[in-house]
């Protein structure tokens, strides 16, 4: 017998005819801390020594079983992963008439029940998902064959005006990045059903733009504030002043620094970039790191810091869209603006909405940014007339989404995207699901009516 079948015995696997019952037992066992410990530690922050000792087994025993920390992710995520197929294998047909939408009410909510039930691999899994994570190939593997599966249904339904394959790997992301933000304290105060309800308005619209009010109206959602209600007050902007004082020479080695970490961490994640990848990425030595950076949260919180300006300078510039005949291109001007935002400061936006690392400093940044955003909308949702229901919270989490994660997961889908094809999508999603209404016109004396449907 080799080395290697003492370490990792083929016999141990799951579906073994010989590990016997009380192997069965260690194994799921082993199975059942590591989701307790990714839930109160993370993955980043769990060792397989942490596993080992949790579950009762030596190092070497818990190797019998699983090669490394990763494998038990994957089995966890493959749990996970079937139960989203088998909802998606009894979804009915979708469409623009009552039983449609009603076929699409039912696929979110048991979409979220599934989050629900798994709630910690998916948070899990949105913390692993970066581009140079070894659990990159299965998970693409899995988001791939679940969007060929949403983008045949999308087919068989007849949804036109969309390229379906970007479509679905761009709706595979919203819902489930959607789910993600329902467990956290974004969504705190907000009423489940409400949201999921908005949600559902907003991919009705998306795969069917032409839906009536009467059926959109049909399931007696309630539509909740108004735009103007939900406006929020604007923060103060606060501008860090930590490098003023230095020299021209200084601040563009500082410049240098955080330029480089802008690609490792969009790259690598913040958990798994570090301080010599940073000043090699920069061409610098490592002590000329320490000059400017007490460590890597230091670093991070730099990057953030001029995310957060001018992240907040290209949102407030979406509430300049009118909608109307001028939308359009406005639209598409605006998000070819925002995209090499959004690639820039990747690694800080993962971080914002993952809460890993919690800080208060990029805590308050992030909170800056989300006020920017809902602002935006609301001003925009502020100009159409709906006769339909559309709850304002739920649309502004719904555009915070798209404009976090479909600029990245289309191209990541099979057979990837270009720039243009990205910004088509996104934009097809953003008018079609977020701006369907009549715009607002105005009479004199400032009172405002909807125009007359023609």
């Amino acid at each position: 017998m080799s080395s290697e079948e003492i370490l990792r015995r083929a016999s141990y696997g799951p579906s073994s005819p010989v590990v016997g019952e009380r192997g069965a037992r260690t194994r799921q066992r082993i199975v059942d801390v590591t989701l307790e410990l990714f839930a109160a530690h993370s993955f980043h922050e769990t060792s397989v020594d942490d596993i080992a000792k949790a579950a009762g087994v030596s190092r070497a025993t818990l190797y019998q079983y699983f090669g490394s920390k990763d494998e038990i992710f994957i089995e966890l995520m493959e749990e996970c992963g079937s139960a989203l197929m088998r909802v998606v294998r009894r979804l009915g047909p979708l469409g623009a008439d009552l039983q449609g939408f009603d076929n699409l009410h039912w696929w979110l909510g048991e979409w979220a029940w599934v989050y629900d039930k798994y709630t910690t691999m998916f948070v899990q899994w949105a913390r692993v998902d970066s581009s140079e994570t070894s659990l990159k190939p299965m998970i693409n593997k899995f988001v791939d064959a679940y969007a060929a599966r949403v983008a045949g249904r999308l087919e068989s339904s007849g949804v036109e005006g969309l390229e379906l394959r970007h479509a679905a790997a761009a709706l595979e992301a919203l819902v489930n990045r959607f789910n993600y933000l329902r467990h956290s304290p974004v969504t705190a105060g907000l009423d489940r059903d409400v949201l999921l309800d908005g949600l559902a308005v907003v991919v009705q619209l998306v795969l069917f733009p032409e839906t009536s009010a009467q059926v959109l109206a049909s399931l007696e959602l309630e539509s909740g504030e108004t735009a103007q209600q939900v406006l929020p007050e604007r923060l103060p902007r606060v501008r860090a002043e930590r490098f003023d004082d230095l020299s021209a020479r200084a601040r563009r080695t500082v410049e240098e620094l955080i330029d480089a970490a802008c690609r490792i961490f969009a790259v690598r994640g913040y958990h798994a970039a570090n301080i010599d990848a940073v000043v090699a990425e920069a061409g610098f030595a490592r002590g000329t790191f320490y000059k400017y950076f007490r460590d890597k949260l230091d670093l991070l919180t730099a990057v953030a810091e001029e995310a957060c300006g001018d992240l907040v300078e290209v949102l407030a510039r979406f509430a300049d869209i009118r909608p109307g005949p001028d939308a359009h291109d406005a639209l598409r001007a605006w998000l070819r603006a925002y995209l090499p935002v959004h690639s820039r400061y990747l690694g800080v936006i993962r971080v914002w909405a993952e809460r890993q690392p919690e800080d208060p400093t990029l805590t308050s940044l992030s909170l800056q940014v989300a006020h920017e955003l809902e602002a935006a909308l609301a001003t925009v949702l502020g100009r159409l007339k709906r006769p339909y229901p559309l709850n304002i919270k739920a649309a502004v989490l719904v555009l915070h989404v798209m404009l976090e994660q479909v600029p990245v997961a289309v191209p990541e889908g099979a057979g990837g995207a270009s720039e243009d094809e990205v910004i088509e999508i996104v934009a097809l999603f953003i008018e079609r699901g977020l701006l369907n209404g009549k715009p607002v016109s105005r009479r004199r004396g400032g009172a405002s009516t909807a125009k007359k449907s023609a």
